[in-house]
């Protein structure tokens, strides 16, 4: 599912708006009439309230013709736009603009490090227009463990109000510390509806192919009764939302976000199951330099008409998304092998405060606190594997700074509340280059 995080906004002279404001007072037009509602149409990388605050663009005040051609000046003269018509129609101002694309696209190839996995190598491109109103990407990641080709394909306002897209999936995960091989194939062309510049609705009809192989000596009998291939097709309901336009949005950026992800896998088959995925975050400014940072993220998988989850549709945590524990690290574990579980969840609760630049960098240190579990097994072979729900917690600080133009995340964490079995990751690092 793609997200668009375009950095650049709308920087139009105060001199523009000024001239909106001025001429409310001066124009000579007795055909001055109010709006109820102001639309934006043909805006694809700006926001539309920007649109409408960088002039002035407001319901319930008084225009006349002459102002609304001063409007179509000023947007003019921001630079963004190859053309602008402003218009009523009825009751409704609308605002018809023809962006200029000065964000055609990029390639990163990058290179990635966590203390857990080891380096891995990126490949990305990217392309607004790749098809005429088409973004397009292509993501190759490649490690010793891990192997995934991505691409997406996203067209906006394809008929009627609704975007279409495609995304594409092709991975290989071979984790020495999960005790199997996994192969997935995944095509899903969906459907998305915007709710305003903050949203949107999705709904997808794929195909997955997924295959385990490769299961490990001495690992769990459960992992060799699921070993196999299940191709099927599927169904996913999503919706995402922000507090703040898409295009707004930066990692220090304060308000909340919202994800909703619900699957139905192995349409047609006695493998069918369903997943549900849920994320929120919130950063809120508690002062001009500290930030109160809270999330929480969960899944619920469970098989349906009497069908059981396979380990690679079970959820795998720890590393970076429950920090103080080793990726794949904590849930029910049989043997030296953990199986997956069919739930789980983690909040996070961090106060950040800006240091400034520092060598010239801007950096932020943090205190955080991660409370989670994961847990549930449809067989947990005769009560022989533990998958009851225990609750863990860590603690820990983070440091995220730039060396050498190369953007690096470090925290170090302990382990509250773990496990027997569980496996403890009390330092993690990452960063990533592109060049």
């Amino acid at each position: 599912m793609i997200q668009f995080r375009a950095n650049s906004r709308v920087i139009i002279a105060a001199s523009c708006s000024a001239a909106v404001a001025l001429s409310v007072f001066t124009a000579g037009s007795t055909a001055a009439r109010s709006f109820s509602e102001v639309k934006v149409r043909g805006a694809e990388f700006i926001a539309e309230e920007n649109i409408r605050i960088a002039c002035e663009i407001e319901t319930e005040v008084d225009y006349t013709p002459a102002d609304l051609e001063v409007m179509q000046d000023c947007l003019m003269n921001s630079g963004q736009f190859d053309s602008v018509r402003v218009a009523a129609e009825g009751s409704t101002l609308v605002v018809t603009v023809d962006e200029i694309n000065d964000r055609p696209g990029r390639i990163d190839v990058g290179l990635a490090y966590n203390s857990r996995d080891g380096a891995l190598g990126t490949l990305y491109f990217e392309r607004y227009n790749l098809f005429p109103g088409t973004f397009g990407a292509i993501e190759l990641s490649y490690g010793e463990e891990t192997r995934s080709l991505q691409t997406h394909l996203y067209h906006r306002d394809a008929f009627n109000g609704f975007d279409i897209g495609l995304d594409t999936l092709l991975s290989e995960t071979d984790f020495g510390d999960q005790g199997f091989k996994n192969q997935r194939l995944i095509v899903e062309p969906y459907l998305a509806y915007p709710i305003s510049d903050r949203g949107r609705l999705e709904f997808g009809i794929g195909y997955r192919k997924d295959k385990m192989s490769n299961i490990a000596v001495g690992a769990s009998p459960l992992l060799f009764a699921e070993e196999g291939e299940v191709s099927a097709p599927f169904i996913r309901l999503g919706a995402r939302y922000s507090s703040n336009p898409v295009s707004d949005q930066d990692d220090s950026s304060t308000g909340f976000s919202l994800a909703f992800d619900q699957y139905f896998w192995g349409l047609g088959t006695d493998f069918n199951t369903a997943e549900t995925r849920v994320k929120a975050d919130a950063r809120f400014a508690l002062a001009d330099d500290i930030d109160l940072l809270i999330g929480v993220h969960g899944g619920v998988v469970s098989g349906g008409n009497g069908a059981s989850t396979r380990a690679s549709d079970r959820f795998f945590i720890g590393g970076s998304d429950f920090r103080g524990f080793a990726a794949r690290g904590i849930g029910p574990k049989d043997g030296d092998y953990f199986v997956g579980a069919n739930q789980y969840i983690v909040s996070s609760i961090e106060v950040q405060k800006s240091l400034g630049d520092v060598l010239g960098k801007s950096t932020r240190i943090g205190a955080f606190i991660d409370v989670g579990s994961a847990w549930g097994l449809d067989n947990d072979l005769g009560g022989s594997i533990d998958d009851n729900r225990h609750v863990r917690s860590s603690a820990g600080l983070s440091l995220t700074f730039d060396v050498a133009e190369i953007p690096v995340s470090v925290y170090v964490a302990k382990p509250i509340d773990m496990e027997a079995g569980d496996e403890e990751q009390n330092f993690g690092i990452s960063f990533s280059s592109s060049f």
